[in-house]
């Protein structure tokens, strides 16, 4: 992660005839942080084969983040700044029961 992109692992690079790469493909993320859920749209720009078997071929994706909500963008650039255990003084964490 870092504060424009992301990289993902995934068991197949297209879903149907759809890339998950390429084509100018938008995709919409949704990440759980310890910090609180954020949802952005992301485009791939490559991907790489990842595994040593067949049997668990996997592809790690790295993709652009292209939009977020203000609130989304302030959680992540949070968590991407201080990590999963550090938060800014005085910073109130919401949770759904």
């Amino acid at each position: 992660m870092s504060r424009c992109g992301i990289g993902f692992v995934v068991s197949a690079i297209r879903i149907k005839e759809n890339y998950l790469v390429g084509h100018d493909r938008k995709l919409i993320a949704e990440l759980e942080l310890p910090n609180g859920k954020v949802k952005m749209t992301v485009m791939g720009r490559r991907y790489e084969k990842v595994g040593q078997h067949l049997s668990t071929e996997r592809f790690l994706v790295g993709a652009e983040i292209l939009e977020m909500s203000p609130h989304d963008r302030e959680v992540f650039d949070e968590f991407v700044k201080f990590g999963p255990k550090k938060r800014k003084a005085g910073k109130e964490s919401f949770e759904s029961a």
